[in-house]
């Protein structure tokens, strides 16, 4: 697909982005990435004039939902920095990253704004930078902003760093509350009203109603927590056998034939279709025709198909973590579980008992939600802080 500048750019200023996203060049020259994180690239590039990306460029195979820029004012300064998975990875990256950290040096110097994506190798040396060269920056921290078992001391450091050391010209938006004057509390880049719109077009085809239907949208990593939400369905079913339901998981991953392992070892294998990685819009058709949304993970903080659940007219059934207990306002546009099997079946039974009104005064709160919480929202605050808080021209 052709490039475009959708917007005349607000800023002049040129913004130097840090990531330490896959990025993959294509034979043709195309930069693909991540499509959740092109999204909300592009809605900086339509602020600024001028996008540049330092990023490493990516050896190891293709993977998750990938799409191109589609801006034409954004640009890409690569850096070799090996992402790849093998035994003396850790080895070579540690020789590697001197020389990203001067290339960084005189990647940031030439910037006038930068956008510092967080945590990471690559953002912990932009920290580092921004302070010694008095730049002015925005870190988007993309989670939970404190410590978790099994976190590493690199990312420790970092969080220590950004506490500390960064001042009022160092804006941080993080998940959930802030805690300092430059720390600005904020909800990541979901739909816009445009895509909100598109998705409500979708036919709601529940014809088949003497089953109830759970659905869940993600990767099929540890961190998405399906482990769980199959825990928790082998509990329901443990404790209400005669309740018929059956659990679609949407998405492919390295984890899936341990899932499906698990689903066998509790009784339930042939109560869960293992559905693969789908089209967006075909994935979001399949939401149409659930009963309620599962989303197990612990790790995350802000996913998207929790909005996705609402436009869709499902209730959200969501874990007791990260942002959600800050937005779904339990029983009211959603049902929280604790992060424990006997928790969540608990949880489920009551869905269950929804009526028809119910269920619809549910999903109506959370669209209402959703329609703040929309892309345009969030292209709206970050141009507020840029004017405001940091005088950006």
């Amino acid at each position: 697909m052709a490039s475009e500048q959708v917007n005349s750019p607000v800023f002049k200023a040129r913004l130097g982005t840090i990531t330490q996203t896959n990025h993959w060049l294509e034979t043709g020259g195309e930069v693909i990435a991540y499509e959740p994180y092109v999204r909300e690239m592009r809605v900086w590039a339509d602020l600024f004039n001028d996008v540049e990306i330092f990023t490493p460029i990516t050896t190891s195979p293709k993977k998750g939902s990938l799409c191109t820029y589609e801006r034409a004012n954004v640009s890409f300064r690569f850096a070799r920095y090996d992402t790849r998975i093998f035994s003396w990875g850790f080895l070579v990256r540690f020789f590697q990253l001197p020389v990203v950290f001067f290339q960084m040096a005189a990647f940031i110097w030439r910037h006038d704004f930068l956008l510092i994506r967080s945590p990471g190798h690559f953002s912990f040396m932009a920290h580092i930078l921004v302070v010694l060269f008095r730049k002015k920056s925005i870190t988007k921290f993309a989670g939970y902003f404190g410590y978790f078992n099994g976190e590493r001391i690199p990312s420790i450091l970092e969080r220590y760093f950004i506490r500390n050391f960064l001042g009022k010209r160092n804006l941080v938006l993080v998940y959930g509350k802030s805690f300092k004057p430059n720390f600005i509390s904020y909800f990541p880049l979901l739909l816009s009203k445009h895509e909100i719109q598109q998705l409500e077009m979708l036919n709601k085809d529940r014809a088949t109603r003497d089953i109830f239907r759970f659905y869940s949208l993600g990767r099929l990593t540890t961190v998405k927590g399906f482990d769980l939400a199959i825990s928790g369905l082998g509990e329901l079913y443990k404790v209400q056998p005669e309740l018929a339901w059956h659990y679609h998981l949407i998405g492919d991953g390295p984890e899936q034939e341990k899932l499906k392992m698990l689903a066998q070892s509790l009784g339930i294998g042939d109560r869960i279709t293992f559905e693969g990685r789908q089209p967006y819009f075909t994935a979001m058709q399949m939401i149409k025709c659930a009963d309620a949304v599962l989303m197990p993970g612990v790790m995350e903080g802000w996913p998207k198909v929790v909005v996705e659940a609402w436009i869709a007219g499902t209730v959200p059934v969501c874990a007791n973590a990260g942002l959600l207990p800050q937005v779904i306002n339990n029983e009211r546009n959603g049902y929280l579980f604790n992060p424990d099997p006997k928790s969540m079946a608990s949880v489920c039974q009551q869905v269950f008992q929804l009526g028809t009104e119910e269920r619809k005064e549910i999903v109506n709160r959370g669209r209402a939600l959703a329609l703040e919480l929309s892309s345009d929202s969030f292209k709206r605050g970050i141009q507020d802080l840029c004017n405001q808080r940091l005088a950006i021209k």
